[in-house]
């Protein structure tokens, strides 16, 4: 069958952005021009602008996709027994949080944040914020339900998802060896939800 108009214009769109988190990642944000972008997306910058409206903007679709692809967002929190909902989330978490790009993202970020500070507010927008809220929203629907025992979901979001952080993507960031397998990461994620859930009053 003929692709319809919205079915090209949405690979399109998606070619853009995956051509713009390449360019991004390997050499820049600052330095990579839309011309640059379009040329590697197959397209025409005329086309890059009618889907995003300037660089800045395709830079926040490309975290927000990057959310989506790793199933950090509300869809990925459903389920009848929290410990393996929250054990499950958290694992994805990790390993995103850990991969290249975003770690080159997250040095972009605080590299540039004296002189390009929309950038670091978009990134944290369009990232951090909606997976903190996704989580909050989640914890607060156990808390209305009796499941937790919690006053401030959101606090409890963030205290979850820096915990589930770990001392090794501190090292990655900085450019440092991790040496932790992944059964290890598996079993320190397992413990922090552990003691997160147990903190919070939840009893199986």
């Amino acid at each position: 069958m003929p692709q319809t108009l919205s079915t090209r214009s949405e690979r399109k769109r998606q070619q853009i952005m995956e051509a713009a988190g390449q360019l991004f990642v390997h050499q820049g944000f600052i330095t990579t021009s839309m011309d640059e972008i379009a040329q590697h997306a197959g397209v025409s910058k005329q086309t890059v602008y009618a889907h995003f409206g300037s660089k800045d903007e395709l830079f926040t679709h490309c975290v927000e996709q990057k959310c989506a692809t790793n199933d950090l967002l509300p869809t990925g929190l459903s389920g009848d027994n929290p410990r393996q909902v929250l054990l499950e989330f958290m694992l994805r978490f990790a390993e995103m949080i850990n991969s290249d790009e975003a770690i080159y993202v997250y040095r972009l970020c605080v590299s540039q944040a004296e002189t390009h500070s929309d950038l670091s507010q978009r990134y944290y927008e369009a990232g951090p914020a909606k997976v903190i809220g996704a989580v909050g929203d989640y914890l607060a629907t156990l808390a209305a339900k009796g499941i937790l025992q919690m006053d401030d979901p959101m606090l409890a979001a963030e205290q979850l998802l820096l915990m589930g952080r770990g001392a090794g993507n501190m090292r990655r960031a900085l450019g440092l060896p991790v040496d932790e397998t992944e059964a290890e990461c598996r079993h320190r994620i397992a413990q922090t939800v552990d003691l997160f859930l147990r903190g919070y009053g939840f009893r199986e």
